[in-house]
């Protein structure tokens, strides 16, 4: 137990540039019994790219306690391309739980399945009319696997389309916040397992 110790305690000082994470995460109360509550160590791991697969299975809690150990310097990508809509409530719960830690991730970046179309426009929705903004991550992404339907918000202001029609810039303001506003692009792009990449910026 005390070697253990001693090298997460190392771990802790050293920053990584990636961390991965799939089924596994951290188990809280090993870390507490190693530490013993120690207040004087921060019981966390500097990361500056963070990539999570979650299994199908994976809960709020589960996902929050990989979070607790991570101090995110660049951006997060989730991978929910093997959720299809039979857990499109579930997931739909994880991302407004993800997009609400903007104390501690700067950017975060969500591969869905096109099956999930309808995640985005909750998101969006959400955003507009969520009462507390404080802690609403500043760089939100979205990456489809295919081209899904997109629908212009009904709240959406300022509307600017391409020449090709391939892509749309518009603002949404917070309904309780109208000082709060959101810059959204969708587009085509083929980057990667993408096609169809959508972006929120808080302004």
């Amino acid at each position: 137990m005390i070697i253990v110790r001693c090298w997460l305690e190392k771990l802790f000082k050293w920053a990584f540039e990636s961390a991965y994470f799939d089924d596994y995460g951290f188990n809280p109360k090993m870390i507490n019994l190693l530490f013993d509550n120690d207040k004087t160590i921060p019981l966390k791991f500097h990361v500056q790219r963070t990539i999570i697969c979650p299994s199908k299975d994976i809960t709020k809690n589960k996902l929050e306690s990989i979070l607790e150990r991570l101090v995110i310097s660049e951006f997060l990508l989730i991978d929910f391309t093997e959720f299809d809509n039979v857990e499109q409530q579930r997931v739909d719960i994880l991302l407004k739980t993800l997009i609400n830690k903007g104390d501690k991730i700067r950017q975060v970046t969500f591969e869905l399945h096109s099956s999930l179309s309808e995640i985005y426009d909750n998101i969006v929705e959400y955003l507009a009319t969520s009462r507390d903004c404080s802690k609403i991550v500043p760089d939100i992404r979205f990456g489809y696997t295919k081209p899904i339907n997109f629908k212009l918000s009904e709240r959406a202001e300022k509307v600017k389309k391409s020449k090709d029609l391939k892509s749309t810039n518009y603002q949404i303001s917070n309904i309780y916040h109208p000082e709060v506003k959101f810059n959204f692009y969708s587009g085509e792009l083929e980057i990667e397992s993408s096609t169809d990449i959508y972006r929120i910026i808080k302004m």
